[in-house]
């Protein structure tokens, strides 16, 4: 479950890796991270439009993401997922993502989302009430 803050990192999970997100040595696989990611990006998208993800409603998608993996995280490690809006345009936005372990990063990542409709892929502009909750949580306008 998610929870949000009015910290530096307002979306926030506790996570146990499971077996399934390792690779055979049992380390973090690449490709979850991202999934554990998407999973905030998410989570923060419906408590800022207060709307659950559906086709007929505008969403997310990510344009471009940059990871840095920067130790190891491994099964049945305890973690903590953080996500935060930096910087928001007329309808994109940049978001930071952070795995924790002991309160240090084990891999960050940087997204640019762009806010569509689903059913054609039109760009849509933050809404003002978007923008502002964005404001409220730290995010500049750039």
């Amino acid at each position: 479950m998610a929870r949000t803050s009015e910290s530096a990192r307002p979306m926030i999970r506790d996570h146990v890796i499971r077996w399934s997100e390792c690779d055979l040595y049992g380390h973090v696989n690449h490709t979850a991270y991202l999934t554990l990611f998407e999973d905030l990006r998410v989570a923060h998208w419906q408590a800022l439009t207060g709307a659950a993800l559906a086709p007929d409603r505008p969403g997310p998608v990510v344009a471009q993401i940059e990871v840095r993996y920067l130790r190891g995280a491994r099964f049945n490690d305890a973690v903590v997922l953080t996500c935060r809006t930096i910087s928001f345009r007329r309808s994109s936005y940049v978001q930071d993502y952070a795995l924790l372990l002991d309160g240090a990063p084990c891999c960050t990542a940087r997204a640019v989302c762009v806010v569509t409709r689903q059913d054609s892929g039109e760009k849509v502009p933050l809404t003002e009430a978007w923008r502002a909750a964005l404001e409220a949580q730290g995010a500049v306008a750039a």
